[in-house]
C-alpha cells in the first residue's frame, strides 16, 4: 500500500538527481496557471508586474512536489523518459472511491489493470508514508534512501490517471506493513518502460528495495530514537 508520499520541491536538484527534462511539462503547467488567471479576469491589468518566467516555473513544479496524496496531480515518467502530469488513482465506475494502488502479483489478472498493462510509467519520489499499528494505534512513519535520494515507483497509467504497483515490502520494514511500492531500478528503467515488451518479460522487476538501504523514521515520536542510520550509503541514480 501507498497512501501518500514526497517529491522534493527544489526543481534543479530533482532534474540533476534523475538526468530528466522537465521542461516540457513545467511550461505546461505554468501555462495552464497563467491561463487560469486570466480567464478569471483578476490579474489581467498585473501582467507588467508578473513574476520572471523561471519563478514561473519551479511555481508549477512545486504544484506537482511536496506531499503527494491520492487524486493529486503528480509527475510521470512515460516511454523516452518523457515527463507528464496525471492524477493519481483510476476511476472504476463501480467505486466511490480512485483506485491508488495496484498489487503486482495480481496485475494481469485484473479486467481493471490488464489494458494498462503496456502503459507503464514511473512515479518519481523522494520518500513514503505508511502507517505502522501498535493496537489501536497507527504511527505515521517515513520511509527513504538514504539522503532522500529518488526512487522511481512502478506505475500504470491511462493518459489522464496513474496508478502505484506495490509488492511485498522489504524485510527490514515489514513490521511497518505488508506492502510497498514497487521500486524499478536503474537497470531496469529502459526496458520497463519501453511498451515493446511484453509484461511477461518485465514482471521480474516489480520488487522491493533492498533492506540495507532503506531508512525510515515515526514521526510522531522524537526522529534520533526511531531514525535508521546506515554508513553504507549508496546512489541509485
Amino acid at each position: 500500500m501507498c497512501s501518500q508520499y514526497q517529491l522534493i520541491n527544489d526543481m534543479n536538484a530533482f532534474q540533476a538527481q534523475l538526468a530528466i527534462d522537465l521542461s516540457d511539462i513545467i511550461r505546461k503547467e505554468a501555462s495552464d496557471f497563467a491561463d487560469d488567471r486570466d480567464v478569471d479576469g483578476r490579474d489581467a491589468d498585473r501582467r507588467d508586474t508578473e513574476k520572471p518566467l523561471e519563478d514561473a516555473d519551479q511555481a508549477a513544479f512545486e504544484s506537482l512536489s511536496g506531499i503527494r496524496r491520492p487524486t493529486d496531480p503528480v509527475i510521470v515518467i512515460l516511454p523516452g523518459q518523457k515527463a507528464a502530469s496525471r492524477r493519481w488513482g483510476l476511476s472504476v465506475s463501480t467505486l466511490n472511491a480512485p483506485l491508488t494502488n495496484a498489487r503486482a502479483e495480481t496485475l494481469d489478472q485484473k479486467p481493471t489493470f490488464r489494458p494498462l498493462l503496456d502503459r507503464r510509467c514511473l512515479i518519481p519520489a523522494t520518500s513514503w508514508f505508511e502507517w505502522r499499528k501498535d493496537g489501536r494505534v497507527k504511527h505515521k512513519t517515513r520511509i527513504t534512501l538514504p539522503d532522500h535520494q529518488p526512487v522511481l515507483f512502478a506505475g500504470l497509467e491511462n493518459g489522464r490517471e496513474a496508478v502505484i504497483i506495490t509488492c511485498a515490502p522489504a524485510q527490514a520494514i515489514s513490521h511497518i506493513h505488508d506492502r510497498m511500492p514497487a521500486v524499478i531500478g536503474p537497470n531496469h528503467i529502459a526496458g520497463w518502460l519501453d511498451p515493446v515488451n511484453g509484461f511477461d518479460a518485465v514482471r521480474h522487476m516489480l520488487g522491493p528495495v533492498p533492506s540495507h538501504v532503506l531508512d525510515w523514521c515515526e514521526e510522531d515520536v522524537p526522529e534520533k530514537t526511531n531514525s535508521r542510520k546506515r554508513k553504507d550509503q549508496i546512489n541509485l541514480f
